[in-house]
C-alpha cells in the first residue's frame, strides 16, 4: 500500500519549517528570551527528526536502497532531508 504523505514535498516543506524554527530560535537568544528560544530549537529539531523519517521511509516505499544508505551515512551532518526533497528519486509508485 502507498502512503501519499510520503513525498518529496513533505520532506521539502518540513525541513524548511525546521530552518525557520532554527533562525527564529537564534533570534530569541538575541533578544534575551532563552527559554522561547530553546522551545523554538526543540520543536525544530523534532519536526528535523519527522523530516527525516518521512524521507527514510518514502526511500523505503520507493525500493531506493542507494537513498536508503545515503540517509543513514548523512544523519550526522544534519544534511540528508534536505538532499533528499532536492536531489532525492521521483515518487512513482
Amino acid at each position: 500500500m502507498k502512503y501519499t504523505f510520503l513525498s518529496k514535498w513533505t520532506v521539502l516543506i518540513l525541513t524548511i519549517g525546521t530552518f525557520g524554527l532554527a533562525y527564529f530560535g537564534f533570534w530569541l537568544f538575541g533578544q534575551n528570551q532563552a527559554g522561547y528560544g530553546v522551545l523554538s530549537l526543540l520543536v525544530g529539531g523534532l519536526l528535523y527528526a519527522l523530516a527525516w523519517l518521512v524521507a527514510f521511509f518514502d526511500s523505503i516505499q520507493e525500493r531506493k536502497i542507494g537513498w536508503i544508505i545515503g540517509l543513514l551515512l548523512l544523519l550526522p551532518f544534519g544534511i540528508g532531508p534536505i538532499l533528499y526533497s532536492i536531489i532525492g528519486p521521483r515518487n512513482t509508485r
